[in-house]
């Protein structure tokens, strides 16, 4: 009796032998077998050789069953590895990818970004946690690279906004009009780590940076 034309009780289907490595449970294997044996024809039992080739991928799919368990440990070990290694930048300043702005009534803030090309025109426009524009920053032409600009924290109206999370994005142009890639960065000294997800959450004042969005890190002076 061929082992494909077997189903589980209820399952509907064939081809048990056929089922994709990750669909077929160490349990559902092995009682394909044992229904297999139970309804063999006695004038045609199963063949000695088939039974022990049956046998031998019961016991490859136990072993791949265990296989699996020791790499769900080693990667659950991996990220508490990683996570414990995170508490390392606590102290350290840092610079990552992002675009927030932790912003305290009547202060200044610091832009930072790169360009990929010189530019004729910069425009960076800032908003508040609720996406609204409260500034733009017209300013003329940049170079390449990295550049800083200073926001006295008002609107466009010269008003003090209040304190509290702010974006900022920009837009650059070349003399032609032409976008040029801006990339914006924020950069600080790491004040704690947050470990309960699923990666490690730096937090650099109120600001909350994933440690896969750092770029760099260097001792504070």
């Amino acid at each position: 009796m061929e082992l494909q034309s077997i189903s589980p009780a209820g399952s509907g289907q064939q081809g048990g032998m056929t089922a994709a490595a990750g669909a077929i449970t160490q349990d559902a294997f092995l009682h394909l077998l044992i229904v297999q044996l139970q309804n063999q024809d006695p004038l045609n039992p199963l063949d000695n050789q088939e039974f022990i080739a049956q046998l031998a991928t019961f016991n490859s799919l136990d072993q791949l069953i265990g296989i699996n368990a020791k790499l769900d440990t080693l990667r659950t070990e991996q990220l508490r590895l990683g996570q414990l290694e995170a508490t390392a930048l606590i102290g350290k300043e840092i610079r990552a990818q992002g675009n927030q702005l932790d912003l305290g009534r009547g202060e200044e803030v610091e832009l930072r970004y790169r360009l990929a090309a010189d530019v004729a025109r910069v425009v960076i426009n800032i908003t508040d946690s609720e996406g609204t524009l409260v500034r733009t920053l017209e300013l003329g032409a940049q170079t390449s690279g990295e550049q800083r600009v200073v926001w006295d924290g008002k609107d466009n109206m010269g008003n003090p906004l209040d304190s509290g999370m702010y974006t900022f994005e920009v837009n650059a142009f070349d003399i032609n009009g032409g976008s040029v890639a801006g990339t914006t960065f924020l950069q600080g000294v790491v004040t704690g780590v947050d470990m309960t997800g699923s990666e490690p959450i730096l937090t650099i004042g109120d600001l909350q940076v994933p440690v896969s969005a750092v770029m760099g890190v260097q001792a504070r002076a």
